[in-house]
């Protein structure tokens, strides 16, 4: 009765049932066959380490995309201080500490609409720049990126893990600080975390050929179960295709967590990782093919609008010379009749 009562509130499956007790005395005897392995109810319970494992996947891929935003928009604003900063120390040393061209003292012009200018920008450039404070830009932008971490990791010390920021050789830092600064990620708050629109057919083609488990799909829908769904899936969504799990780690402490608890951690997430860096791989190149093809189609149709066009241009320089033609020879007979002598 016991072990009744435990299994109803428990919710396992009663694995042998006892035929007689079902069906009373029956001559057919039934043979016992392999012995099934019983169903474990707690495998989807969230203290489950697989379930573990994925909210632990959710909240690294969440804090990897706040990481990447922040850090763009660290170099956003510090791109934008660097030239505010060379613009007020320019005029202001035109304005104080430039030699004059009369040679008389320092600072200013012997020409009242040049020095007037330089007073314009110079005040231009401190104004912006008590305007940056005051209005937060300088919190938001510089001051909040660099806390993020350590508030984060206040924040995360009640679950008992932390945020590694993994680092990579200092020229590939610089790499990529002066490829962020030279192409269209100065002048994008898109490039923060490499989100690209990806059409679903797509994302349903990769899906096939990876053969995609469950997993990636609930996080990329970051835990929420039929987000997807939610969403227009019909037309595509925002993906993230830049290269994962070489920016920031999340690592589970010693002392509340087994060591083969960690190591399974490691192992669960190297093969994630591994598995998306395929998939947003594919992804890419496929989008890469896709954009040859456009590039390839769109010369064609722009050409064929310009030879169209070029070809009615044509065709109405040849009726304007054509009808200035036969003007000048209409005039040119009337002319001719008019300045013809009657005969008497």
């Amino acid at each position: 009765m016991a072990d009744d009562f435990d299994s109803i509130v428990k919710g396992a499956l009663q694995t042998q049932i006892d035929v007689k007790s079902v069906s009373g005395t029956t001559f057919i005897k039934t043979s016992p066959g392999p012995p099934t392995k019983p169903w474990d109810p707690l495998s989807t319970t969230p203290s489950s380490p697989p379930m573990i494992y994925l909210n632990l996947l959710v909240l690294e891929a969440s804090l990897r995309a706040q990481y990447l935003e922040l850090r763009a928009r660290r170099r956003h604003h510090t791109f934008f201080l660097l030239l505010l900063s060379a613009w007020i120390v320019g005029f202001g040393y035109a304005l104080f500490f430039a030699p004059r061209e009369d040679g008389i003292g320092v600072g200013g012009s012997v020409y009242w609409g040049v020095e007037a200018g330089e007073k314009v920008c110079f005040m231009g450039g401190v104004i912006t720049s008590i305007l940056v404070w005051a209005t937060g830009i300088w919190d938001r932008g510089i001051r909040w990126p660099r806390r993020w971490f350590n508030v984060s990791n206040r924040g995360l010390r009640g679950f008992n893990c932390k945020l590694v920021i993994i680092k990579r050789p200092w020229w590939a830092e610089m790499a990529s600080t002066i490829g962020f600064f030279l192409t269209y990620g100065l002048f994008s708050h898109t490039a923060s975390s490499s989100y690209r629109f990806v059409d679903a057919a797509i994302l349903r083609e990769v899906d096939r050929e990876l053969s995609m488990t469950d997993v990636h799909s609930t996080v990329h829908n970051m835990g929420v179960p039929g987000l997807s769904a939610m969403c227009n899936d019909e037309n595509g969504h925002e993906e993230d295709l830049a290269p994962a799990g070489d920016f920031v780690k999340l690592l589970l402490h010693a002392k509340p967590f087994s060591p083969s608890f960690r190591e399974n951690w490691e192992i669960y997430r190297s093969e994630y990782w591994d598995k998306e860096n395929e998939r947003r791989a594919l992804i890419r190149a496929k989008l890469r093919a896709r954009n040859r093809q456009l590039s390839v189609i769109l010369p064609e149709s722009l050409a064929y609008v310009l030879l169209t066009y070029t070809l009615m241009g044509m065709l109405m320089g040849l009726f304007h010379i054509a009808l200035k033609v036969h003007n000048t020879t209409v005039a040119v007979v009337f002319a001719g009749v008019v300045s013809a002598p009657r005969e008497a």
